[in-house]
């Protein structure tokens, strides 16, 4: 097997335990099974996770865009899937979130969700998650981002 093949199949099983992370984490926990079912993760590498959501219904506010809570959602599952992407079991428990809500997505919308682990410590995580709304055609648009910092 040749050095690129080795790396392939590592990243292979590295996406492989992240999605097995998400769809544990999906089982047990009732928030995220209502307000981010649908997620699907598309691509992992040691540190950085690319995730896809088409946005529903349930995920809006009174004004037909995505709710701030949805964006809120997102980027705290994404600083935990960053720093499970490290091949742990356990991404700890929140200290800090920052939301910045940019641009509105709507209904039927897909969003990627970037989700960077930027620094991951023993005892301290560091994380940056990018949701972008994807148009045709490329030029995406950014409608939320953050940091979140993790207790491990």
């Amino acid at each position: 097997m040749s050095g690129s093949q080795s790396h392939q199949q590592s990243e292979a099983e590295l996406l492989s335990h992240v999605q097995a992370f998400w769809a544990r984490q999906k089982e047990t926990s009732p928030l995220y099974s209502l307000l981010i079912p649908d997620l699907t993760i598309v691509s992992a590498t040691r540190g950085r996770v690319i995730a896809q959501m088409r946005v529903a219904m349930q995920q809006l506010n009174s004004k037909g865009t995505l709710h701030g809570t949805t964006s809120a959602c997102l980027l705290d599952w994404g600083g935990g899937i960053a720093i499970a992407s490290h091949g742990v079991e356990k991404t700890g428990v929140t200290t800090d979130l920052h939301v910045s809500c940019l641009a509105p997505a709507k209904e039927g919308d897909l969003l990627e969700i970037e989700c960077i682990a930027e620094k991951v410590g023993r005892s301290v995580a560091y994380t940056t998650v990018m949701v972008r709304k994807v148009i045709e055609g490329g030029n995406d648009i950014i409608v939320s981002s953050g940091r979140h910092t993790k207790f491990l």
